[in-house]
């Protein structure tokens, strides 16, 4: 899907794939991204975000492009990217047109997730149901074999968490949990 004229690729920025989150200051769970097109909020990315290099978001020498274009078939999320121009830029183009790089990444934002744990598995496992990609990034090491890694993003958001709990008589209820007050880290250190 190389345009070499245009500097353009497609990608696939990401697949749903589950991916273990947390374990420092919270306890793991599984992570899933609803790849339903209803589910993504895709404005951001289709407004020309940018394509970053390792989610490196506080330096403008780190956009490496643009999102043309960004969509979701259902199963995947796709883009078309440009590559800038920039003599910088030029060496990460050619290993992408060689097959160098082609580790792939999604930064994103959760607004809802929706407990879908096994009540056997070991971890919870939160399905976003609504989340809001903004930057792709090409990335050395991949977590989702399908669009390569994806990142929590680095900017921290409210989220509503929807869980299922069982009522007599065995049906479901679904049942919003109260927000969750931010985690003091300097407290916690300073108590370690």
């Amino acid at each position: 899907s190389i345009n070499d004229e245009k500097r353009t690729v497609d990608l696939t920025w990401s697949t749903g794939a589950t991916v273990r989150r947390g374990g420092f200051f919270t306890d793991p769970y599984d992570e899933q991204l609803d790849m339903d097109p209803k589910s993504i909020r895709l404005e951001r990315l289709n407004r020309g975000a940018p394509l970053l290099n390792t989610h490196s978001q506080w330096d403008l020498g780190n956009v490496l492009g643009v999102v043309e274009r960004a969509w979701v078939d259902g199963k995947e999320g796709k883009a078309t990217v440009r590559f800038s121009n920039r003599d910088d830029v030029a060496p990460i183009w050619n290993d992408v047109k060689s097959g160098i790089i082609r580790n792939v990444s999604v930064g994103y934002r959760v607004h809802n997730y929706k407990d879908v744990s096994d009540p056997n598995a070991k971890f919870k496992t939160y399905r976003a149901t609504d989340w809001e990609p903004f930057e792709i990034s090409l990335v050395p090491i991949p977590a989702d074999a399908g669009s390569q890694v994806r990142s929590d993003g680095l900017a921290k958001n409210d989220v509503e968490i929807e869980t299922r709990i069982e009522k007599l008589g065995g049906q479901m209820e679904i049942k919003e949990q109260p927000e969750q007050k931010p985690v003091d880290v300097e407290a916690i250190r300073k108590e370690a």
